[in-house]
């Protein structure tokens, strides 16, 4: 009789769903399964990117011409001869090495032909204080550099403006147009990046991309387990779940 009553007695599974949970859940999870999954496929475009980008620089170096500057790829190694254009030189600002911040250095490169090509020299740490600005020896006479072809990416918010009327001139971004107002001379509209131990270069370092794939293969975890968290918050704040498992339990006892 005894064991007829407990059984009676014994809770079922009840789903009741709150309206307000429900919705919420029904917006937020969509969102956030997308953002891991865009975020999954960005860690598959950077380790392409990485890959095409150690495929490039073991290649020999390209000679730069005018005839294949706006076919050759980003990244490819390129060697171009002429001379600096010591006068004039930009400090792309707020770039960090090592947590260290400083500035990029760019500097017009005057090509056997005439053509003025824009050189990422690498980078400088900053001084003390904003006016105290990095000290950049002039490059002298003709020279061969061997670099990276990158093409220039205008950002929406930053330009080549710059406050300072004097040289070197701090930028926030590079802006062929800006740049070619300021030198009053044509820029090719794409640039360099030095490789190391070429004439005139600095701390260089580049990397094909600022974020890793295994950044982005972290976040894309992250998002499905804040997922997987909602779900089981609304199984457990749509049912009975806890109550149904405790009677479970000590019924088994």
């Amino acid at each position: 009789m005894n064991s007829v009553d407990k059984s009676a007695h014994q809770p079922r599974f009840v789903v009741t769903f709150n309206r307000n949970i429900t919705l919420f859940t029904l917006i937020a999870l969509p969102i956030l399964c997308s953002l891991g999954i865009w975020q999954w496929h960005r860690a598959a475009e950077k380790h392409e990117l990485e890959t095409r980008y150690a495929q490039l620089h073991a290649q020999p170096p390209v000679t730069l011409t005018m005839e294949n500057i706006s076919d050759l790829p980003d990244y490819q190694r390129v060697m171009v001869q002429g001379y600096f254009d010591n006068d004039h030189t930009w400090l792309l600002d707020n770039k960090q090495r090592h947590g260290k911040v400083g500035f990029e250095v760019i500097t017009p490169f005057v090509l056997t032909g005439g053509q003025r090509l824009l050189v990422n020299r690498g980078w400088l740490a900053a001084g003390d204080t904003r006016a105290q600005l990095p000290v950049i020896e002039d490059v002298p006479g003709q020279v061969t550099l061997f670099a990276e072809l990158v093409s220039v990416v205008k950002h929406p918010l930053l330009d080549a403006h710059s406050e300072r009327s004097d040289w070197p001139r701090i930028i926030m971004a590079i802006d062929v147009e800006d740049m070619n107002a300021q030198l009053q001379k044509d820029l090719l509209p794409r640039y360099v990046r030095l490789d190391e131990g070429s004439p005139g270069a600095f701390v260089t370092g580049w990397q094909a991309v600022n974020m890793t794939p295994e950044k982005h293969i972290g976040y894309a975890f992250q998002w499905f387990a804040m997922a997987f968290a909602l779900v089981i918050w609304f199984v457990f704040a749509n049912s009975n779940l806890v109550e149904y498992w405790r009677s479970r339990r000590q019924k088994n006892r």
